[in-house]
């Protein structure tokens, strides 16, 4: 049943004797570059990962990406992806094997960076393809996997910086209500799920819930759909500090809408560098979120913690915390062996490798006591002792500069630095 996502957690270790309520990612965002090698082995291994952690729902989005499917359509106007080798099909028969839900997601098109609500003849175009590509994908997938196959997904994501004008409002609701109303007809049962970002540098959270008021009275979203804002901390449109804020005032606009329901998207990744959010932000992140949203879905499980995708460590760490509500603060020990040389390519940074109680440390590389990078724990562990390096390829650096390393763990605790010697 949708919207029971609220767990009771006991925190234990060096987080002893507070009780703190967070909400339960249960599912994750997955992307067709990600998945198109995959066989079943893998899928299910996903999806058994997954259920180790208590996650129900998987959205693949999308399904047709600027005229490429990722299943053998028959519309006119879209090709096969190269190597496709109908990767819808794979997600859902092994969804349907697992018991997992999954959202499949229409198309969307890389125009939309471009046009947004300024071409509503060019959006009108792409909602009537989305309801082609939906005729299709209910047709050839539903009566075979009829309890994976449990809803859609808007792909348009639309934000406070592109959207905030009455017209926008307006064209937003259309662009909405033309699939909206289409997929209901092919089963009502099947919500639909949406996911906006936002910008504070752009806009207010109480003018973002007066726009979405007005779109929410404009279209039929309703009874079962779901509307499930980005939190964009990794992306960096949002800081921790700001998000209740929006969050609420997002709730606010929800609530005129019978039957709609509020999820938050929990972004799991650092922009800044790509890397993994490390499970004390993300810790924090649900926490801000629980009071408003129903479920968490994250963007994404699949991409930035599933031991098929990155280090096994992550999915160890988030199990401990999901089962405990723990953020251990125990500091790691400093890198070991720390030392720089100069190549062609730039200055070389090498340390010896070291682990935590749940695998590999990652490590972070200043110069002149500025990060210029987080180094990732490997997907494949390390043997100890391995030999860890980064490759300062600044222009105009030289070794007069003075290189630090510092690990982390997958909590985000971080170790004293260690200088970096000249050839040692």
């Amino acid at each position: 049943m949708i919207g029971a996502g609220l767990l009771l957690f006991l925190s234990c270790g060096a987080t002893a004797g507070k009780a703190s309520v967070v909400l339960h990612p249960n599912g994750t965002f997955i992307q067709w570059y990600l998945v198109k090698d995959w066989d079943d082995v893998t899928w299910q291994s996903e999806f058994k990962h997954m259920k180790e952690l208590k996650m129900s729902y998987l959205v693949f989005a999308p399904t047709v990406e600027t005229g490429e499917s990722y299943y053998p359509s028959n519309i006119p106007g879209i090709k096969e992806a190269e190597k496709c080798n109908d990767v819808v099909d794979a997600c859902l028969r092994n969804a349907e094997r697992a018991g997992i839900k999954v959202f499949l997601g229409l198309n969307f098109h890389e125009d939309w960076w471009k046009k947004g609500p300024s071409d509503p003849a060019w959006l009108t175009t792409q909602m009537q393809q989305g309801n082609l590509i939906a005729d299709e994908l209910y047709s050839r997938y539903h009566a075979r996997y009829p309890n994976a196959f449990h809803g859609w997904y808007w792909v348009w994501e639309f934000d406070n910086a592109s959207f905030h004008t009455d017209e926008h409002a307006d064209v937003l609701a259309k662009c909405l209500d033309l699939n909206v109303k289409h997929v209901k007809t092919l089963n009502p049962n099947l919500p639909v799920m949406l996911c906006p970002y936002m910008n504070c540098l752009l806009g207010t959270p109480e003018a973002w819930g007066q726009f979405l008021t007005k779109v929410f009275a404009r279209c039929s979203l309703g009874k079962g759909d779901l509307f499930a804002p980005q939190d964009s901390i990794g992306a960096g449109g949002l800081v921790l500090k700001v998000l209740p804020a929006w969050l609420k005032d997002m709730r606010k606009a929800v609530d005129t809408k019978p039957g709609l329901h509020f999820w938050v998207d929990t972004e799991t990744f650092d922009q800044s560098n790509w890397t993994s959010a490390t499970i004390d932000r993300l810790d924090k992140q649900l926490r801000e979120a629980a009071p408003f949203a129903e479920e968490a879905i994250t963007f994404a499980y699949s991409h930035y913690y599933s031991p098929n995708t990155v280090n096994p460590g992550w999915q160890r760490a988030l199990k401990s915390y999901l089962e405990t509500g723990a953020v251990p603060t125990d500091k790691p020990a400093a890198p070991t062996s720390v030392a720089i040389s100069k190549t062609d390519k730039g200055v070389v940074i090498s340390w010896t490798a070291a682990k935590g109680p749940f695998g590999d440390y990652g490590y972070d590389v200043f110069r002149d006591g500025k990060r210029i990078a987080r180094v990732q724990p490997p997907k494949e562990e390390r043997s100890a002792g391995a030999r860890v390096s980064y490759t300062d390829e600044s222009s105009g650096v030289d070794m007069q500069a003075r290189y630090e390393v510092a690990a982390y763990d997958f909590y985000g605790n971080l170790s004293e630095r260690a200088a970096a010697v000249a050839g040692q």
